[in-house]
């Protein structure tokens, strides 16, 4: 069982695995979050896009507990925008990008939290459970 601050991690509210969709333009980012996260037994990864377009259709069809959305993809805005229609549908985003300039924009656009794409290893397990703590 994975470790954070001392204790075992547990299933929030004991309802089953945290649904997660992942939302990056870059594939090998997509696989290596989905390989992060499989290693963690309180995830379960429900799908995965790599624009926002895509990223709307599975969330319609998946209903995930939270998403991990790149948001510097292709055209700038993209993954704010995406962000902002995430989380008016109710679905808690964790915002990830290289550039951590772009922090404030996805903190106010609705994300729970921004994370640095090249330091993010356990510091994702603990903003994607408390994304899934705030909306619950």
């Amino acid at each position: 069982m994975s470790q954070l601050a001392g204790g075992p991690l547990m299933v929030v509210g004991g309802r089953g695995p945290i649904c997660v969709l992942i939302v990056d333009d870059d594939a090998r980012v997509r696989s290596a979050m989905r390989t992060f996260l499989l290693a963690h037994q309180e995830f379960q990864v429900v799908g995965e896009a790599g624009c926002p377009a895509s990223a709307v259709r599975i969330a319609e069809e998946t209903a995930p507990s939270v998403a991990i959305v790149d948001v510097l993809m292709p055209a700038e805005r993209d993954g704010l925008s995406l962000l902002k229609v995430l989380t008016e549908r109710g679905i808690p985003v964790v915002a990830m990008s290289l550039n951590n300039a772009c922090a404030d924009n996805a903190i106010a656009a609705g994300a729970c939290a921004f994370l640095a794409k090249d330091g993010c290893s356990e510091l994702l397990v603990s903003a994607l459970l408390a994304a899934c703590r705030q909306d619950g």
